[in-house]
């Protein structure tokens, strides 16, 4: 089979599962072929190989079982580098670089300050920062060894030594320890979500936060404290339905200076609190 063929079989199988089917096809041929997709459009009838056959229709097969191509190629962009995934991580999202932009706005490449990001997970997030921003300090945790594993790879693979990475439930190993910044983007589906269908594959423990979805951020509102030196601020990714919830959790427990920032598309994305 050619190149031009293949093209039109994978977006033909996948159409019935995708409603990005061409990229998809174009994806994950891409990866098959280690090639770029200029050269899918100038080699059109370039016969592929035994081994890039099986390849190809090995990642076709778990597509069609609707597994995320981040997961099924092992790598996630954000922030524009590259980032290993695997289901032991949530993959990361363009919302989060949310993030990432607002501790870039809070912090200076030309001073030292300490972050705390909650829930690293494949550490996209801190390891973003720590690169535009090489004096600061981040202690980044998570529950999940296996999560932890991961982003200590992606730190490696950018030669980053300014990240802490450390076992912990939430703030449970953090001891006698004191941030400028606290970051998380914490789990905050609702338990019987309908949205969890499409989330099948991610890791649910970095989903569900019991049945309203905000028992993680009423975690870290009620402790967030006395881990945040004076006038520190606190930033929580949660989903765009959860603004004014999460304002009150912030406010019952009497932090100030509480702001919800959009993001690209409009929709409350990110709490903001001192």
């Amino acid at each position: 089979m050619d190149i031009e063929n293949a093209l039109c079989d994978l977006d033909h199988k996948l159409s019935k599962i995708s409603s990005s089917s061409k990229i998809d096809s174009e994806i994950l041929l891409m990866a098959a072929l280690n090639e770029t997709r200029a050269y899918l459009y100038t080699h059109k009838d370039k016969v592929l190989d035994l081994s890039q056959e099986k390849i190809l229709y090995g990642f076709c097969e778990r597509r069609m079982q609707k597994e995320p191509i981040a997961y099924i190629l092992g790598k996630k962009e954000f922030w524009s580098r590259e980032f290993n995934v695997s289901s032991d991580t949530l993959i990361p999202r363009p919302e989060s670089e949310m993030l990432v932009e607002e501790v870039l706005k809070l912090t200076s490449d030309k001073r030292t300050a300490s972050i705390l990001e909650l829930g690293t997970g494949s550490g996209a997030i801190a390891i973003s920062i720590g690169i535009e921003r090489p004096k600061v300090s981040i202690t980044a945790t998570d529950i999940s060894l296996k999560a932890l594993k991961k982003a200590k790879q992606n730190a490696k693979k950018f030669n980053i030594n300014n990240i802490k990475f450390q076992e912990s439930d939430w703030f449970k190993e953090l001891k006698n320890q004191s941030f400028d910044l606290i970051i998380s983007n914490p789990p905050y589906i609702k338990s019987q979500d309908s949205c969890l269908l499409e989330l099948q594959f991610e890791p649910i423990s970095a989903l569900i936060s019991g049945e309203d979805g905000l028992d993680a951020i009423r975690h870290i509102a009620n402790n967030a404290k006395q881990f945040l030196k004076n006038n520190g601020t606190i930033l929580i990714e949660h989903g765009m339905d959860q603004e004014m919830a999460v304002n009150q959790i912030l406010k019952s427990n009497q932090w100030n200076k509480i702001k919800c920032l959009p993001d690209l598309r409009g929709f409350p994305r990110i709490t903001v609190a001192k």
